[in-house]
C-alpha cells in the first residue's frame, strides 16, 4: 500500500476497532474519526473520509448524541453527492451507487430525528436534500423528499411553507404533473391567506411576491392544461376571467397595471393560439421569470406551435 493517506487510514481504524471495545474511549475515537474524516476531505480523499464519519456517527450513537449522530450522518451524506456530483462532471457512467447511498444515510438522519421528536431538524433535512437532488436533476426523487417536508412543517410556519411548497410545485411541473402542480399551489395561497386573515402575519412584501408568483405560475399551468371552464374551480375559473379580458375599469381598479396587461396579453394570446405573440411576450419577461416559470413558458409555447402545425 503505497499511499501514506490510506496507509494512516488503515493504521487508525485498526487502533481505533481494539480500543472501541472500552466503553471510555468512545469519545476519543469519535474525535478521531472527526479528525481524520476533516483531513481526508482537505485531502481529495472522500471516499475515506465517509468511512470516517459514518464510523464517527456510530460512535455518537453509542454515546446515546442523537444529534451528533445525525450530523455525522449528514456529513457522509454530503461526501456521497459531492462524489455522485463528481461523476456527472467527468461524464462518466454512473451506477448511482454514491447516489442511493447519500439517500439512505440522508434518510437515517431524518428518521432517528424524527423518532426523537426532533421535527424542526428533520425538516431542514428533508428540505437541504430535496434542494440538492433538484440541483442533480433527480426531480422525482426531490419530490418525495420535499413531500415528507410538508407534512412535517407547522402550518403557521409561512416561511417554510413558502420555500418547501413552490420548490414542490416546481417539481411537479418538471414532471408534467401540472394538476399536481395546481394543487400545491392553491395549498401554499389558501395557508398565506389564512394566515393574514387571522392577523398572525401582515402581507409583508414577502408574502404579496409569493402570492405574485403563485398567480403567474397558477395562470401558465392553466393555459397549458387548458381545462374548459365548466370543470374548473371557482377560484381557477376566476382567474382565467381576470385575464380574459381588458375591461375600461381596470385603469383605475388594479394597483399593478402593467402587469396586469402583461398577464392578459399572455392569456389572449394563448386563447388565440398566437405562437407569435406568446414568443414575443416570452422574450420580454424572461429574466423576470425563475426556471420552472421559463419552463412553462416554454411548454405553453411548445403546446401552440404543435396546434398551429396540426391545423395547417
Amino acid at each position: 500500500m503505497n499511499d501514506p493517506v490510506v496507509e494512516r487510514y488503515v493504521q487508525i481504524c485498526r487502533s481505533l476497532k481494539k480500543r472501541f471495545l472500552r466503553k471510555p474511549n468512545i469519545t476519543e475515537a469519535r474525535d478521531n474519526f472527526y479528525s481524520f474524516g476533516k483531513q481526508l476531505v482537505a485531502t481529495g480523499n472522500k471516499e475515506y473520509a465517509v468511512s470516517c464519519y459514518i464510523s464517527a456517527s456510530q460512535c455518537e450513537q453509542e454515546l446515546g448524541n442523537t444529534v451528533g449522530e445525525t450530523n455525522a450522518l449528514t456529513r457522509a451524506a454530503s461526501l456521497f453527492l459531492q462524489l455522485e456530483k463528481d461523476k456527472q462532471l467527468l461524464c462518466i457512467s454512473s451506477n448511482e451507487h454514491y447516489l442511493v447511498a447519500g439517500i439512505d444515510c440522508y434518510n437515517n438522519a431524518i428518521n432517528k430525528l424524527i423518532s426523537s421528536h426532533k421535527q424542526d431538524l428533520a425538516l431542514k433535512l428533508c428540505v437541504e436534500l430535496g434542494c440538492l437532488l433538484i440541483d442533480m436533476g433527480h426531480i422525482p426523487d426531490a419530490e418525495a423528499h420535499l413531500t415528507k417536508a410538508a407534512s412535517l412543517i407547522n402550518p403557521g410556519n409561512i416561511s417554510f411553507q413558502i420555500v418547501v411548497l413552490k420548490k414542490l410545485s416546481c417539481c411537479k411541473s418538471y414532471c408534467k404533473n401540472y394538476m399536481g402542480a395546481l394543487d400545491t399551489l392553491d395549498r401554499l395561497v389558501y395557508l398565506i391567506n389564512l394566515a393574514t386573515s387571522t392577523l398572525e402575519e401582515k402581507i409583508t412584501s414577502h408574502l404579496h411576491e409569493t402570492l405574485q408568483y403563485c398567480e403567474l405560475t397558477t395562470l401558465l399551468l392553466l393555459l397549458i392544461v387548458n381545462t374548459p371552464l365548466l370543470h374548473l374551480s371557482q377560484q381557477h375559473k376566476d382567474l382565467i376571467k381576470k385575464y380574459s379580458s381588458f375591461p375600461v375599469d381596470a385603469i383605475t381598479s388594479e394597483p399593478d397595471i402593467d402587469r396586469f396587461v402583461l398577464l392578459t396579453e399572455i392569456t389572449m394570446a394563448a386563447k388565440h393560439k398566437d405562437y407569435k405573440q406568446l414568443t414575443t411576450l416570452h422574450d420580454k419577461l424572461y429574466s423576470t421569470l425563475d426556471s420552472q416559470q421559463n419552463e412553462l413558458f416554454k411548454e405553453l409555447i411548445a403546446s401552440i406551435e404543435d396546434i398551429n402545425l396540426v391545423l395547417l
